[in-house]
């Protein structure tokens, strides 16, 4: 998946590369999560990995200076990885795969990449993704206390989002703080609901 550049208006990059920050904390953890031997693997053998999950970890922090340099940075990277699979990965490994992907279109959103006319609109990749792990659950018999939990999740994170004002201020630190939970039950609702799975 890779898009032509587009134009990232210098007012709205603050809000941007907020809106990004706050994709890396709570699809990292999926990333990460050991939930694919096949994507771990991967990453274990990919140069400079250890280097990559520090940059995603640096990311998450609300003083961390980041601008479209770390972004690109970040994005060499995440496009070899993906690259590496050459199309979407079936079984376990999509989870891992998809949140990268997700990070992915985050950072192109924030540095211009990305246009806001694509196909398929950020939001919409983002709500599948979320379902994809709420069917999922469902399969699973994992009942996290009401249905569509991560989908319902997702929209009032995306409510939150539109809130930025591209300040370092109380509510994008806020939301980071919601971004990072949300991470930790992504990586353990989905550790839970593949356990019983058979391994690729």
């Amino acid at each position: 998946m890779r898009f032509l550049r587009g134009k990232a208006q210098p007012e709205d990059q603050p809000v941007r590369g907020q809106r990004a920050r706050a994709a890396v904390a709570r699809f990292a953890p999926v990333v990460g999560s050991g939930v694919s031997a096949q994507w771990d693997a991967t990453m274990a053998a990919h140069a400079g990995a250890e280097a990559f999950h520090a940059e995603l970890a640096r990311l998450t922090e609300p003083s961390a200076a980041v601008g479209v340099t770390e972004l690109e940075r970040l994005l060499g990277v995440l496009g070899a990885l993906l690259d590496h699979f050459g199309e979407e990965p079936m079984g376990n490994t999509y989870y891992p795969f998809k949140a990268a992907e997700v990070i992915e279109l985050y950072c192109r959103m924030a540095t211009g990449d990305l246009p806001d006319d694509a196909p398929v609109p950020l939001p919409e990749w983002v709500e599948r993704f979320a379902g994809h792990v709420d069917r999922q659950l469902a399969q699973s018999g994992i009942d996290l206390g009401r249905p569509q939990y991560f989908t319902n999740l997702e929209a009032s994170l995306a409510s939150e989002e539109r809130a930025l004002t591209g300040r370092d201020d109380a509510h994008f630190r806020r939301l980071l703080d919601q971004a990072r939970a949300a991470g930790a039950e992504y990586a353990g609702a989905l550790t839970s609901a593949l356990r019983g799975r058979a391994p690729e």
